[in-house]
């Protein structure tokens, strides 16, 4: 994918917009203006964080909108921050992402310079990390394994009432209760994850289903853990499904089906490699399997996800590892992923964050997979 040669303009929070964090190495939960042109990087924020721009911002012009020449009402709107910053570098042209605010092109056009938008990832370069990145997305899928121990050491204490409900500590376990353990635990360790999946029983055959209710035993249990460090915001992922007491015969087949999918995939991982060819491998590991993948009746069940999917600034980014053309590279940070759903029976879904190699792959940090607990 080649890169953008001309100026390019980011208006809005970095959270909104990883690229601008990437690109200025500056984080604000308010939104900022950024033009990046050829080597140079102009960036426009309040006057309160004025001070703290110009220390964290590398490499990067820091300004005021009242150092830009631009009006008074200007200097009251992210547009007219935009617009002075293109008029005092001579900008009569700029390209856009694809999700850039309509309202703010319409000025920018207005103001007689010409929006274009960008069709393409502009900063395609994300995909491949740093040795300061992958540390940053390292120290999150720290957080996420130790979370996820917490997590399944209370599931495993949880005792098995007479009617199959779990009980921890005298009280019926929930996801819920799960949840905040995790969450704890991501807080100990300087991340936040506010959409943590607890889902047993059917409710985890839904794949982003958050879960809810009390947990069950001898059904199955998906856990999906996802931080963001609250410093550096880098995330990490991670995913296991567990089993409270023994596993009914057809949990374990799919689980066994899952978890060799997951071993082909990372088999077929290195850098050059097709991302469908990783995908493959685990699909037709678990046709293989007999597990057959359609729909029952209006709802899709099987395998119905790619096997991964980037990992940065972006809990989902380049390279998506499915169905497409796009090859690996060595620095790659991609999940492994695959899962099986059958809404009668439940979820299955074991996820790792490895680092592709120039020879291979490697853990993040390895977790334990275990499906009775």
């Amino acid at each position: 994918m080649k890169k953008l040669t001309g100026s390019i303009l980011f208006v809005g929070s970095t959270v909104e917009c990883p690229d601008i964090r990437y690109a200025s190495r500056f984080c604000a939960p308010d939104p900022v203006v950024l033009l990046v042109a050829g080597q140079q990087r102009h960036l426009v924020v309040s006057d309160l964080e004025f001070g703290r721009a110009q220390k964290e911002a590398i490499g990067v012009q820091v300004y005021r909108p009242d150092m830009l020449g631009a009006t008074p009402a200007g200097r009251k709107t992210l547009s007219g921050w935009a617009v002075a910053l293109m008029r005092k570098q001579g900008i009569k042209q700029v390209y856009v992402p694809a999700d850039f605010k309509v309202a703010i092109a319409e000025k920018i056009r207005h103001a007689g310079i010409k929006p274009v938008i960008c069709k393409t990832a502009i900063f395609p370069e994300r995909a491949v990390k740093r040795p300061d990145e992958i540390a940053n997305i390292k120290q999150s899928q720290q957080a996420a394994v130790l979370a996820m121990r917490a997590a399944v050491s209370v599931i495993s204490q949880a005792q098995i009432s007479a009617n199959k409900n779990l009980q921890y500590k005298g009280e019926w376990l929930t996801s819920e209760t799960v949840r905040k353990v995790i969450y704890h635990a991501m807080v100990e360790h300087g991340c936040m994850a506010s959409d943590i999946i607890v889902a047993g029983g059917t409710q985890s055959a839904d794949p982003h289903m958050k879960g809810q209710g009390t947990l069950r035993a001898h059904e199955p249990i998906v856990i999906d853990i996802f931080p963001q460090h609250m410093e550096h915001g880098y995330w990490g992922d991670l995913t296991r499904t567990v089993c409270r007491g023994e596993a009914p015969a057809q949990l374990k087949k799919m689980y066994s089906a899952v978890k060799s999918a997951h071993g082909k995939a990372l088999q077929a991982v290195k850098a050059g490699v097709q991302c469908a060819t990783v995908h493959r491998a685990a699909a037709m590991e678990i046709e293989r399997r007999g597990f057959v993948t359609g729909r029952n009746k209006t709802l899709p069940e099987g395998f119905i996800h790619g096997t991964g999917h980037g990992v940065g600034l972006s809990i989902h980014e380049a390279p998506r590892v499915g169905l497409n053309k796009d090859k690996l590279k060595s620095g790659n940070i991609i999940t492994i992923e695959p899962g099986l759903y059958y809404h009668d029976i439940g979820g299955i879904r074991l996820e790792d964050t490895i680092e592709v190699t120039r020879t291979g792959w490697k853990f993040l940090v390895p977790c334990e997979k275990k499906l009775e607990i």
